[in-house]
């Protein structure tokens, strides 16, 4: 819904936008009223409630149903229509206010239309467009990127030796190109017919987001059909570019009169950016000011960082192999020297066999911290919340007034009303009331002003002094006129009071802009609403996660292969086949466990811009998940080690030497 503002002359409606919440998830309420016959229905609105009444979304009246939002604002007459909402599981109400209801406080309105400034119901709590880009990015695009190099060289060592047959038979470009995508041709057009498939079932009709929850409309989807459609098929031309750029197309005759392929190197500036990103993705975000800045600065960072990684891993294992082979011949062991010189001279097979396992870690990291991610008052209020519960629960007028002795009369039995007066000027509050009542918080029973110690022993009392006060300075006086804004309703110690029941008597009798909540409630619904859009990450993460591991495996199963075959020869040089366990350590266990460790490494510092200005208490459940993490990936490391030593001494049974 869309409002035209209006002035008091012109205005057909008055309106006035409120909020609630249900299981302590924040929406959106608009009290509205007609002024003359002719005035305009919102959209997906049949007909005016009557005074008193209301219309709900579908989705809000389901979710509700338990905490009676069918009667908290009235009588529930009826529902708002799909076209009246931003999605079908939008959460959102009309609401109509008695005839005998105060409106100098709403606002005038000539119908519905132009946007407000802060949008309206759904749009309010929506994230802007460039944090779901970002996310995109960075845990879509370039997972998908790393699965799509890991495929495409699969195999790499026989399809290079193809390749270079081609070029010395006289094959150009062309038809080394045209033998490539004939091969990658099948598989890719079998990933675009499922993707079809995909994008004709989100075409087909309102469809729920998993781990999210939000139903995405049909109608907005069959919108963009077209481009849903032809999604798959950009996506199969980008995939065979990047087979046809992924595979060297440039003989090497150095040195040589084999024909021998080199791949299309980067720049060798290229590793040395890795370095700066990462500074630029823990220092970055502290030199800029602005929120969305800083966001960006961190994803570029983090993702710069991840994808120039595995050219300083290049690097690294040349390096480490050469002195992993000096090691090897100064010590006498064969298979270090070995695993050495195999290392120096193909880095490429343990970036591809490790940068697999750092990404992950890294993705898993991000992915747990930004679903949990909420500030310190945010995750103080959960705690405040599990142990005060709805024992005591907060009124707010707005002003000091008279409370309709209806509304006491419609509480619950066994509730006692006190009253908070804050002076934000002098940083002290009061509460005053009724000597049974403040008997019910084991407050002092007497007309002079008393300071309440912070170690009292009432749980309420102390959570009312952190959260219900503006300052330290917490007094509480008896009187049988209590004064104050704010109404405190308790009961019995450790017995939780009817928030719903509540919230119903004063929309009835207090006014249905009076909001109503337990003690640290409004930031408890922050925090759920943080944890709500948590969720999308986790949806991606998970994403990410799914398409690291497939890549991790299917380039671990292609070094793997690799390693042997190129192996099965060493056992006729070095008199026995125990050389393949020594040499399968340092070539694939030794990688991947180094890796390990390194993703773990690389995970905490990159999470330091974000954990250094958050509260950080509750962070310690990610470390479990890591943990996990870490021993999958170290029992990995331990399970291809031995299968290559076997598979490698299998191999050397059935070898012969051959041309090649």
């Amino acid at each position: 819904m869309q409002i035209d503002e209006a002035d008091a002359a012109s205005a057909k409606l008055l309106y006035k936008p409120m909020f609630d919440d249900v299981a302590d998830v924040q929406y959106q309420v608009i009290a509205i009223k007609p002024l003359t016959p002719d005035a305009p229905l919102p959209p997906g609105v049949k007909a005016w409630p009557g005074p008193g009444q209301a219309l709900l979304s579908p989705a809000l009246l389901e979710a509700g149903r338990a905490e009676g939002i069918d009667t908290r604002f009235g009588a529930t007459v009826g529902t708002i229509g799909e076209e009246g909402l931003s999605s079908p599981g939008e959460w959102f109400a009309y609401v109509r206010p008695p005839e005998n209801a105060d409106t100098s406080r709403m606002w005038p309105t000539a119908g519905f239309g132009k946007p407000t400034p802060f949008g309206v119901g759904e749009a309010m709590f929506a994230k802007p467009p460039y944090m779901l880009f970002a996310l995109t990015a960075f845990m879509g695009a370039l997972p998908v990127a790393a699965l799509v190099a890991a495929a495409a060289r699969a195999g790499s060592a026989s399809r290079d030796q193809r390749t270079a047959l081609l070029e010395a038979l006289g094959g150009g470009h062309r038809v080394r190109a045209a033998v490539n995508a004939g091969e990658a041709a099948l598989p890719v057009g079998v990933g675009a017919l499922l993707g079809l498939a995909g994008s004709l079932w989100l075409i087909s009709g309102d469809l729920q987001v998993p781990v999210v929850g939000y139903v995405v409309s049909g109608d907005d989807t069959q919108r963009w059909a077209g481009a849903l459609c032809a999604a798959p098929v950009v996506a199969a031309v980008v995939v065979l570019i990047s087979v046809l750029l992924l595979h060297p197309q440039q003989q090497n005759r150095r040195n040589s009169v084999r024909p021998r392929l080199t791949g299309q190197r980067l720049p060798r500036w290229w590793p040395y950016l890795c370095p700066f990103l990462l500074f630029l993705a823990v220092q970055g975000p502290g030199m800029v000011t602005s929120s969305g800045t800083r966001l960006l600065v961190y994803v570029v960072g983090v993702g710069g960082t991840v994808a120039t990684l595995p050219s300083l891993l290049g690097l690294g294992a040349v390096a480490a192999g050469h002195g992993l082979a000096a090691f090897g011949r100064r010590r006498g062991l064969s298979g270090a020297l070995l695993a050495g010189r195999w290392t120096a001279a193909w880095p490429g097979a343990t970036v591809r066999l490790t940068a697999g396992v750092i990404i992950a870690f890294v993705l898993v990291g991000q992915t747990q911290l930004w679903s949990t991610l909420n500030t310190g008052p945010a995750r103080q209020a959960q705690q405040t919340v599990r142990q005060v519960g709805s024992s005591a629960v907060l009124v707010f007028l707005g002003e000091d007034r008279p409370v309709p002795a209806e509304f006491t009369a419609a509480l619950p039995t066994g509730i006692d009303v006190l009253r908070l007066k804050s002076e934000p000027g002098k940083q002290t509050s009061e509460v005053t009331g009724t000597c049974p009542a403040l008997k019910r918080l084991a407050l002092p029973c007497t007309p002079q002003t008393t300071l309440v110690t912070p170690a009292h022993p009432d749980e309420r009392v102390k959570a009312l002094a952190g959260w219900g006060t503006p300052g330290e300075g917490l007094h509480v006086r008896q009187t049988e006129a209590p004064e104050g804004s704010t109404l405190i309703l308790v009961g019995d110690r450790g017995h939780d009071l009817s928030v719903p029941a509540v919230k119903e008597a004063a929309n009835r009798h207090l006014g249905i802009s009076v909001p109503v909540e337990t003690l640290a409630g409004s930031w408890l619904v922050a925090a759920n609403m943080a944890d709500l859009d948590g969720r999308w990450v986790l949806l991606y993460g998970t994403f990410a996660v799914i398409v690291i591991i497939a890549s991790i495996m299917i380039a671990n199963l292609a070094e793997f292969l690799r390693f042997t075959r190129k192996i099965t020869a060493v056992s006729v040089l070095a008199g026995n086949r125990t050389i393949y366990i020594s040499t399968a350590f340092f070539v694939l266990c030794l990688p991947l466990t180094v890796a390990a460790v390194i993703g773990l490494f690389l995970h905490h510092w990159l999470i330091t811009p974000i954990t250094a200005n958050a509260y950080i208490g509750q962070y310690a459940e990610a470390n479990g998940i890591l943990g996990t993490v870490l021993a999958a990936a170290t029992a990995m490391a331990v399970a291809v080690w031995l299968c290559g030593a076997w598979a490698a001494e299998r191999a050397a049974h059935h070898w012969r030497p051959t041309a090649d």
